[in-house]
């Protein structure tokens, strides 16, 4: 009985534990570097996490690097976005963050991020 006890109380605190680990925090951030095909992974890996993201607009250079994105973002549990720009930058300031860590500073950002 105390065996039975012991293991249940043990299941009772782990479980906070392992819903902590199962939180996590999205970010996906366009640079000039993307290409067609590295968007529509993005897109895909989205959504197999259940996030749906739409680009409303793409433009690309000669040699097929990003350098206009509009883009659409539903996470499917009341956050969403959009973002635009005509001109992607070298570094991730541009895309969409999804927070779901508890007391998470901001738990959904898009477009230009100045985190």
């Amino acid at each position: 009985m105390q065996k039975i006890l012991l293991l249940l109380t043990f299941v009772c605190l782990a479980l906070p534990a392992l819903n902590a680990q199962n939180t996590r925090r999205t970010e996906v951030f366009f640079t000039q570097y993307h290409t067609q095909t590295d968007l529509m992974n993005i897109k895909g890996e989205l959504k197999a996490q259940k996030i749906l993201l739409e680009y409303t607009h793409m433009a690309f250079d000669a040699q097929g690097h990003l350098t206009e994105l509009s883009f659409t973002v539903d996470c499917q549990d009341g956050f969403k976005g959009s973002g635009s720009s005509t001109k992607i930058p070298e570094d991730t300031r541009f895309g969409f963050v999804r927070d779901r860590r508890p007391g998470a500073k901001s738990p959904f950002t898009s477009g230009e991020i100045l985190e």
